[in-house]
Parts: structure tokens; C-alpha cells; sequence
């Protein structure tokens, strides 16, 4: 698809490249083109199309997010992130982009290795198609479709240095592979039954609602099909993280969720290395509570 398409034409592209994917973020159902929109044929909500990212929110939740997406930018320039080229887009999660904590890029680095090994052993391109659920800019989408993989880039922020529209660089390599959705991570668009693979990349711990958003995203999975969880941290209890509205979830916590999703997850310990666990052991010592970032996988058994 074309960057900045007509929207009539982006409609119908959409739904030919799509259609058979997303569903109202409220019922589920199958989309259908409304001249310069999509339409839900069951309730009839309508939805925006402009800029190459469809805007599938539910009622009300475009104020809220674009509060969310100010929100997140102003935490994140505080923290010294600064947008990224479009060389340094592309390599991610490789390179050292400047402004992010020294720890952030390798512990990505590491979680995406440890995912990519288990996707060639168990849940390759031809399961089915991917979500990105929690995307920001995209790079994940960016590398499954490089890895062949037919990959929605799903997030709430059309944030254009951190949110999907900085996911230009991604989008414009693989235009009928890759698609950036806004949209709720715990409301996603997406129809019953459809997926091979959904994706919390450094997400899930935002959600407000974790048992809701596990349930809707297993019913998102074909059977079988995979979830899988990642750079979310786990701590032996839940408790409260930065502040920003994330926290810490329990492993039994979160082991009970997908349980009751009628998933059957996998915990993998992903190999940190010494910088990780003096990290951790200045936590230990400042009385903080520790936690961790496993490769979680769940199948869906029912």
C-alpha cells in the first residue's frame, strides 16, 4: 500500500490485504468499506482512515489515547530518548541508540534472540499471521516480516517519534506484510480464530485488565496457535513499577491468567549476563523489589 493513499482506495486495498484479520474492536466482526472509512457490519461504528494507519478505537478511547501518546512522550524525552534515524530505526534492536539506559538494548537484544530461536522451532511464518500487540514505532513487526511473517503493528500512540507513525521506515519495505493498526492492546481489532501468533513485546505490563486482555488475544489465536510474552517484568509478587501507569506482574499471577485464557504457557529464562545481575544486586541492596524478563509462551489448547 501507498504511503499516503486515496482513502477510498486504502479502504478497499485494506480489506483485500486484511479483511480476512481484522474485526471491530468491539464485536469482532468482519469490516467493510464505508467510501472513505471501514464500518463494522454488525454495530455499525464507523472508522477513520487517514495517514496509512486506520484508527480501529472504540467509542471513546481516541481522547484518552491521545492523551496516553502525550504522556508517554514527555516521560520518555525525560528520560533522554531522543528520535531515532531511520539507519538506527532499521537496526534496531541492534545498535546503541543514543539517550536510552545502558541496560535497555541489550535486554531487548537478548528477549528478541531467545523469541526468534523459539519461532523456528515452534511457530514459523506458516502458522498464520502475526499481531504485534503493544507495538510502539513497530521494530518487531518490522523484523517477523522480515522473517516472512504476515504482522499487524498494533498500538494506541500515533506517535511520530515513538508510536506507529514512526514506523514509516518499516512499513514502506513491506507494504502488503506489515500493517500499523491504532488500536487498544486490551481491545484489539482483530476477528476470532484468525492468528498464528500474538506478540506482548514490552506491553502486557500496561494492560488494566489482564485476565479481559489474555482472553480476547487467545480467542484471536487459531487452534492451534501461540501467545507469546516478552520484556514484561515478573516479580515474585505483583507490585507497582515506574509509576507510569506499568507495573510488576506476578509469575502466579500471570501464570493463572493464561491458564483461565485457555492457554498452556512455557517459561523460559532468558540469559542476562553480568551487567543484569549487578542491576539487580544494586536493587537488592536499595531494599527495591527485583524482578525478571522470561520468554513466556502459551498454545492455545481450547
Amino acid at each position: 500500500m501507498a504511503e499516503n493513499p486515496a482513502p477510498g482506495d486504502f479502504a478497499e486495498t485494506l480489506l483485500r490485504d486484511w479483511g480476512d484479520v481484522l474485526g471491530c474492536p468491539s464485536c469482532g466482526v468482519a469490516l467493510a468499506p464505508a467510501g472513505a472509512a471501514l464500518r463494522c457490519s454488525r454495530c455499525e461504528q464507523a472508522f477513520a482512515l487517514s495517514g496509512g494507519i486506520p484508527a480501529l478505537l472504540r467509542p471513546g478511547d481516541s481522547a484518552r489515547f491521545a492523551a496516553f501518546s502525550v504522556r508517554y512522550r514527555q516521560d520518555r524525552e525525560a528520560e533522554g530518548w531522543r528520535p531515532l534515524t531511520p539507519a538506527q530505526a532499521r537496526a534496531l534492536p541492534c545498535g546503541r541508540p543514543p539517550g536510552y539506559a545502558a541496560l535497555y538494548w541489550p535486554v531487548r537484544r537478548q528477549s528478541y534472540a531467545a523469541l526468534l530461536r523459539w519461532l523456528r522451532r515452534s511457530a514459523p511464518p506458516q502458522a498464520g499471521p502475526a499481531a504485534d500487540l503493544g507495538a510502539g514505532s513497530g521494530w518487531l513487526s518490522y523484523r517477523l516480516a522480515q522473517a516472512g511473517y504476515r504482522v499487524l503493528a498494533v498500538d494506541a500512540s500515533q506517535d511520530d517519534a515513538w508510536g506507529l507513525a514512526a514506523g514509516a521506515v518499516y512499513a514502506s519495505e513491506f507494504p502488503h506484510r506489515l500493517l500499523r493498526v491504532q488500536a487498544d492492546l486490551e481491545h484489539p481489532p482483530l476477528r476470532a480464530g484468525v492468528l498464528g501468533l500474538a506478540v506482548f513485546s514490552a506491553s502486557l505490563h500496561y494492560s488494566a485488565d489482564l485476565d479481559g486482555t489474555l482472553k480476547r488475544a487467545a480467542q484471536a489465536l487459531r487452534l492451534p496457535g501461540w501467545l507469546a510474552i516478552l520484556d514484561t517484568p515478573i516479580a515474585r509478587q505483583p507490585s507497582w513499577g515506574s509509576g507510569r501507569g506499568n507495573r510488576y506482574l506476578g509469575r502466579a499471577e500471570l501464570e493463572k491468567a493464561l491458564r483461565d485464557a485457555g492457554l498452556q504457557p512455557c517459561w523460559t529464562t532468558v540469559w542476562r549476563g553480568p551487567a543484569w545481575w549487578a542491576y539487580q544486586a544494586r536493587k537488592l541492596l536499595k531494599g527495591q523489589a527485583l524482578f525478571s524478563f522470561p520468554l513466556v509462551v502459551a498454545e492455545r489448547r481450547r
